[in-house]
């Protein structure tokens, strides 16, 4: 079973739309690219606070 984690380094995180959206497609990707069958692939998104020495101005990256 294939699985795909996400890690989110953004002040603001995605909502739960965007979430719902991005899972949808990688489902997609997955049983496209490699044949995975539907609902046997796993998604993780973590969400964890951007380094702030590492932000280049933009409040949203």
């Amino acid at each position: 079973m294939p699985m795909l984690e996400v890690i989110v380094a953004r002040k603001i995180q995605p909502s739960p739309e965007a979430k719902k959206a991005f899972a949808q497609e990688a489902h997609q990707i997955f049983a496209e690219v490699i044949g995975t069958p539907k609902g046997r692939m796993r998604l993780v998104i973590y969400p964890v606070e951007p380094d702030p020495e590492e932000q280049d101005g933009d409040p949203e990256s």
